[in-house]
Parts: C-alpha cells; structure tokens; sequence
C-alpha cells in the first residue's frame, strides 16, 4: 500500500504543470477542475459521482449527480464503470506494453497496475469523481468517452485537497497511449508532453 500511494502521489505531483489549463469554475470542456471546484459537491460519509455535458461551443448544458453506492469498477486501462455509467478515457488506448515498469522497480503486468493505482484513487482515495463528456445525451449500452477526475486528500489524511487526473496519470505511468487519428494527427495533443515524460522516466515497456 505504501509503494502504491508513493506512485499515486507521485503522479499527481508530476501533472500539477496541466493544472494552468484549468479555471476556478471548472466549466470549460476536459479542463482539470481546481480541488475547490470538486469540493462543491462532496457529502459527509459519501462518494459522489458528477457528470458533465459540454457542447460544441464547450457550453456546460447538463449535470448529473449521483452517490455512489459500491466499488468502482477498473474494467480496463482506460475503462470505469461508474454509478451504472460505462466511461472510457477520451484519446486512448490501454496498456501498450503487456508488462511495466510499476513503482519504478516492480515489472507488473499492465492491466494490474491499472487496477491498483486506480483502484486506490477511485475506491480509496476519491471524494468526489467528476467525468466530462460532449456526448449530449445517453443511448442503450453506450460507452461515454470521458476525462475523469477526482478530488482525493483533505480531512483527516494529512494531505491537502488535490485533484487527480486520470487521464494524465494513466498516460504517465505508461498504462496507456495517446491514439492517433486516421490521418495520423493525436487525439490528444495535451497529453502529448506527458507521454514523453513518461518515456525518461522508464514507467512502460517492461517486456
């Protein structure tokens, strides 16, 4: 537990240069919320799941908010099922390599390093999980291409209130990969200098 919470914190402190993306209102489509955004929506003794619509123009039209009662579940990489939600991290693709290198001296299997780190984040760690998504209405079994965030930290945990970005972690940790178009251009250019973060730092491709 103490080599998993010692990547988490890691992570998170690593990715605090893509927090300057974000406002104080949090309303802008994929922008990392600031920890005093999330904290808007916590309740004493419970988790609470927000999802957000934006539109094209990046206007926030809808909220969602719901407790949540149960484990998330780690389904992939880059899949969470959430309050009955199926969420998939927007861009990319999971676990590019079928080992990595976990806690930077454990070779882990990639798929359970994604469980522990996550798990500990969304299950452990989290407040409040907020997804945003342009998907502006739910169909029968759709799955939502979301950025996903949660405000870990506070009360009684000896840390301040951080947020931490799933996506920039599973892109850092090298569990996951930015996908490419068909034309060949990024899905997600904002990530593109914490996947090359991630490659000094020898994370992924422990095969």
């Amino acid at each position: 537990m103490c080599g998993q919470l010692k990547v988490c914190w890691l992570a998170i402190s690593l990715m605090q240069p893509s927090a300057a993306l974000s406002n104080d209102m949090g309303e802008h489509p994929y922008a990392e919320p600031v920890p005093s955004y999330l904290r808007q929506f916590s309740e004493d003794g419970g988790k609470v799941f927000v999802l957000e619509r934006f539109d094209a123009e990046g206007r926030l039209v809808d909220r969602s908010i719901e407790r949540v009662s149960g484990e998330i579940t780690i389904t992939g990489a880059v899949e969470r099922s959430v309050a009955g939600y199926d969420i998939q991290l927007r861009g990319l693709s999971g676990c590019p390599s079928e080992t990595v290198m976990y806690n930077r001296m454990q070779t882990w299997k990639c798929i359970d390093a994604v469980r522990d780190y996550a798990g500990a984040i969304y299950n452990k760690r989290a407040r409040v999980i907020l997804c945003k998504t342009m998907v502006l209405s739910r169909a029968q079994g759709q799955v939502i291409p979301a950025s996903c965030f949660s405000l870990v930290g506070g009360d009684g945990d000896g840390e301040p209130y951080r947020t931490a970005n799933d996506d920039d972690s599973m892109v850092f940790l090298g569990l996951a990969e930015i996908g490419k178009t068909p034309d060949g251009r990024s899905r997600r250019p904002d990530l593109e200098h914490v996947q090359s973060l991630s490659k000094t730092r020898d994370f992924r491709n422990a095969d």
